[in-house]
């Protein structure tokens, strides 16, 4: 026959083997973790609202160089006197040596009178 030992003295009250420190540390855990991914959470968030702005911001980037481009494009025709010729073409002026043309569409046809 086995002899076994007594879990408890005689008259006292078995009490309960997860104590008040496991569950504090266990809540201090748990909160430790929550903080942890809301923390985490939030970096996301911001990470990816960064991410949009500079999206939008090269985007913008790239217009605004287009438009740098198409500046330098007109400073130069201006520099060049190109920008003059070209008004004075648009305006009707010709050089003296050349030949011009007026291309025009087609008058629609007067339809006959009736009598």
């Amino acid at each position: 026959m086995r002899h076994t030992r007594a879990l408890t003295v005689a008259g006292t009250v078995r009490t309960n083997t997860f104590g008040v420190r496991q569950v504090v540390v266990l809540v201090a855990i748990v909160g430790a973790l929550a903080w942890g991914g809301v923390a985490f959470a939030q970096e996301a968030f911001i990470s990816h609202g960064l991410s949009q702005q500079v999206k939008e911001l090269r985007r913008q980037n790239a217009e605004i160089a287009a438009q740098n481009a198409g500046y330098k494009k007109d400073v130069q025709a201006l520099q060049s006197g190109t920008a003059n010729e070209e008004e004075a073409r648009r305006n009707g002026y010709a050089r003296p040596d050349e030949k011009t043309y007026l291309v025009t569409t087609a008058p629609s046809p007067t339809p006959p009178a009736h009598r």
